[in-house]
């Protein structure tokens, strides 16, 4: 149980990451639309996804260790 949510957590992390860099490379466009709103207010929802999932990933990986 202990090496699947290690797993899970470590793939989350690198899914964070992935998004976030493709979202600075233009590989993925921003989720709110970009016509309406700054630039940088429209890559907010989706930095904040990445950022989340990367944070989900840091908990799983971290928070089942005993002190």
């Amino acid at each position: 149980m202990r090496a699947a949510r290690v797993f899970a957590g470590l793939l989350c992390m690198l899914a964070g990451v992935a998004v976030v860099f493709l979202l600075g490379l233009g590989g993925l466009d921003p989720a709110a639309p970009a016509a309406a709103t700054p630039a940088m207010v429209a890559l907010l929802p989706s930095v904040a996804l990445g950022l989340s999932v990367f944070a989900l990933g840091l908990w799983l990986v971290f928070a089942g260790r005993r002190r």
